[in-house]
């Protein structure tokens, strides 16, 4: 089965949107130097910044601009080239 591995959220206002997701859930963020983008702890990662706990994810907040303007959930597949062909064979795209 595969699984989800990481996702991001856009905000219009990265500030705004640290706060929110801080308080309401209790999520670590860490601005990246030079760059609109926070990374977002929702776990206890390991050495290498894996999650600890077995089906958590962490993930990250951008500023809301084209082409990224809904949330993106990010799948990890052992076959890219067969994801794709299923994918398609779904008619998704």
């Amino acid at each position: 089965m595969d699984k989800v591995v990481h996702f991001e959220i856009p905000v219009d206002d990265l500030e705004r949107g640290q706060k929110f997701y801080k308080n309401v859930f209790g999520w670590k963020m860490e601005s990246l130097p030079g760059m609109e983008y926070i990374m977002i702890g929702t776990t206890q990662v390991d050495e290498n910044g894996m999650p600890n706990e077995i089906g958590a994810i962490n993930g990250g907040m951008l500023k809301r601009q084209r082409p990224i303007t809904s949330p993106i959930i990010t799948i990890g597949v052992e076959d890219i080239e067969g994801a794709i062909k299923n994918v398609k064979k779904m008619e998704g795209k």
